[in-house]
């Protein structure tokens, strides 16, 4: 929703949080159902913020030399991936999950 000049967005529901005039940030919610795999995908040349909002879920991350770490997050943990990073969500538990990704260019 805009609002003299500003979007404004709720992270209740899941999609996406702004517009695609935003091009420099992008942000959305995703709902995992029990056993739901957000798929494999890279960063590319963006970094990615990984929110947990509810429930838990892993981040499965492939390593650049072969092998694969996973990172479980939890209610109010959050992750920060690199650029090029090649990952997938999983819920493996049995109850819900959703959290929040924020993409952009990290200044160096």
């Amino acid at each position: 929703m805009k609002q003299g000049g500003v979007h404004l967005g709720s992270y209740v529901r899941a999609g996406r949080l702004l517009p695609r005039r935003a091009a420099g940030l992008r942000a959305g919610v995703v709902v995992l159902k029990p056993d739901g795999v957000m798929g494999w995908h890279s960063t590319l040349a963006r970094e990615e913020l990984l929110i947990a909002l509810e429930g838990r879920f892993d981040v499965d991350i492939q390593r650049s030399r072969g092998g694969r770490r996973t990172v479980r997050l939890r209610d109010g943990q959050c992750l920060l991936l690199p650029r090029q990073t090649l990952h997938r969500v999983v819920n493996r538990s049995r109850a819900g999950a959703r959290y929040l990704y924020v993409t952009g260019v990290l200044e160096t």
